[in-house]
């Protein structure tokens, strides 16, 4: 008997955490049984379930493409650049495409589920399978459905999603049967996508904001943090305002972004930021960082924000996200530690000439503040872009120089070497990567809060230097 999944689940496994994957699957599964259908006879297949110890996986996904009575497709900004996903929904589509030929009738079984945000506008040949339909709740259109069943996954808007996904399963399950695809390999398969428009990193020049997001993680809390109901299961679910069901932060990002006409993908800071904004900076792209304040205690974090904060990004904007409520985040020992880490960029810190470097934003704040940091990056970029290198004429080579008439510094007396950082919370100490010494407790060329503009890490007011006008 060849088996028949009552349907295929979807999805770009590097965004989706499987607790919730698995959630939506299983309660897909136990609607369908409540609206009367049976889809224990041809089980439904999901990759993780399907897959066993040693299995030829594209024989057993292709296997399952090829036989599903039914398509449901996480959709997701990760999906849509995703080879095999790719694979899997073309696959799909031809069975369609070929029941027309035969009977001209278009079987809605392709089932698109809002997974997470998309970016931009869709493809028409994507477009046209609908995702939304009326009675979804527009939560769900602004939100997708993974954010739902993160932040209430018991709640009427959940539910109401499941019912709809539901109904479009059964009726193209139980009411149609697809031609069938035997053998299909799906390492043959010409994939639809990636999607170019959202392929990633985008073409150069095309307006789009790289956005990384440096913060814990639900389930290993950085140390000193108590609260993980600011948290998900991946950095992308950070939640820095309460209540935690608005959207997350990455989100919010998002969305911003794109109402000022650019498009954006969300990244992890990891060891590899440099080289990354480096990339950015090669394809004429802004970019963004958020960050946690408590990632700075997370030592991937803590090395590749302290590498961003000694080299120069005038295109690059941080942003910190801060609630009034979170106790937790109101004293001041987090924000030392942060920074310590950040320490040449802190002297900038809410700079009203400089809105590069944020800190402690609050809710009502993050748009606005956000979308000014979007407009002066890329101006910066524009000014980069547009300023070359003045070369002098060419001509004869200077004569030599003589003796120089002005004697130079002295020798300055030894000094002892800069003390190493330290973090407490980590139990460890680190040498400075830099000549100059870390800053003291009140940040750099700040004074109760305002900027001196004239005074030195921690020392007085400095006199001016004779080769400063050099």
């Amino acid at each position: 008997m060849v088996q028949e999944p009552y349907f295929f689940l979807s999805y770009a496994r590097k965004d989706s955490p499987d607790e919730f994957v698995k959630r939506f699957y299983d309660d897909l599964v136990q609607e369908l049984r409540r609206i009367g259908a049976d889809p224990a006879a041809q089980p439904p297949f999901r990759d993780v379930e399907g897959l066993g110890l040693g299995s030829d996986w594209a024989r057993v996904l292709g296997a399952a493409v090829g036989h599903c009575r039914a398509f449901v497709a996480l959709y997701s900004p990760a999906y849509l650049i995703s080879e095999y996903c790719g694979k899997e929904w073309t696959a799909f589509r031809e069975r369609l495409q070929e029941y027309r030929r035969e009977t001209e009738i278009d079987v809605p079984a392709l089932v698109p589920v809002l997974w997470a945000p998309m970016e931009g506008e869709l493809p028409e040949e994507i477009a046209r399978f609908q995702y939304h339909e009326g009675g979804m709740g527009e939560e769900y259109s602004t939100q997708g459905l993974m954010q739902i069943l993160r932040t209430d996954p018991t709640g009427p808007a959940y539910r109401k999603v499941v019912e709809k996904v539901a109904a479009r399963v059964r009726v193209a399950a139980d009411r149609f049967r697809l031609p069938f695809t035997p053998g299909l390999d799906l390492g043959e398969v010409r994939g639809l996508f990636p999607v170019a428009e959202h392929q990633r990193p985008a073409e150069p020049g095309t307006g789009h904001v790289q956005v990384f997001v440096a913060a814990g993680v639900a389930d290993a809390l950085p140390q000193g943090r108590h609260r993980p109901e600011y948290y998900g299961r991946s950095p992308r679910e950070w939640t820095p305002y309460h209540p935690p069901k608005h959207p997350s932060v990455a989100v919010r990002a998002q969305k911003v972004i794109g109402d000022e006409g650019y498009t954006s993908n969300i990244e992890v800071v990891d060891a590899e930021l440099s080289s990354r904004l480096d990339e950015t900076m090669q394809n004429n792209q802004t970019s963004i960082l958020l960050v946690d304040p408590w990632a700075v205690r997370t030592r991937t974090y803590r090395d590749a924000l302290a590498d961003y904060d000694g080299q120069n990004r005038p295109a690059t904007g941080v942003l910190v996200p801060c609630h009034d409520s979170d106790e937790e985040s109101g004293g001041d020992a987090i924000w030392q530690d942060l920074s310590r880490v950040l320490w040449r960029n802190w002297r900038r810190q809410n700079d009203p000439h400089d809105p590069l470097f944020r800190v402690r934003v609050a809710a009502d704040e993050f748009e606005d503040r956000l979308a000014v940091m979007l407009t002066v990056a890329q101006n910066r970029l524009m000014e980069m872009e547009s300023t070359t290198p003045y070369r002098l004429p060419t001509g004869p080579p200077p004569p030599p120089l003589g003796e120089l008439t002005i004697p130079g510094p002295a020798e300055p007396p030894d000094t002892p070497a800069a003390p190493p950082l330290s973090f407490p919370f980590l139990g460890t100490t680190l040498t400075p990567r830099w000549d100059a010494p870390p800053p003291p407790h009140e940040p750099p060329g700040h004074v109760g809060g305002e900027r001196t503009g004239s005074q030195g890490p921690g020392g007085p007011p400095f006199a001016k230097d004779a080769d400063d006008d050099k």
